[in-house]
């Protein structure tokens, strides 16, 4: 009879003590999911800023071959535009001039991914 009563008195505490603890791993798993989401939202944040660097540094590549194709400075047109590219840290894919335009394609490397830009400089019509 004594066995029969400790096996009753045994089995709630086996319940309330069988969940001890899982609200702790609840909050770590919540912890690490934020962490996640916020790390991926960095690198797309990051790479977003990469392309608008991107596009300003070809865009100042355009301008400046096309000023040397004008000959407002000393040079020529895709040297220079290389030269400017790789004071920025941007390599030089495309460069055309036709006429007194000037076309530049160029691309840097972002986090897990290649950005690539494209800009034409000339004179006004």
């Amino acid at each position: 009879m004594i066995q029969v009563r400790q096996r009753i008195r045994l089995r709630p505490q086996i319940g309330q003590f069988g969940e001890r603890g899982s609200g702790t791993v609840l909050a770590l798993a919540a912890v690490t999911l934020a962490i996640g989401v916020f790390s991926l939202s960095q690198i797309v944040a990051f790479n977003l800023i990469q392309q608008r660097r991107l596009q300003a540094t070809v865009d100042a590549m355009a301008i400046g071959a096309t000023d040397a194709l004008r000959g407002l400075n000393t040079g020529f047109p895709c040297p220079t535009a290389g030269e400017i590219g790789l004071i920025k840290g941007v390599e030089l894919d495309t460069c055309r001039s036709v006429g007194f335009e000037v076309f530049i394609s160029a691309h840097s490397k972002g986090v897990g991914i290649v950005l690539s830009a494209n800009a034409l400089a000339g004179p006004s019509s």
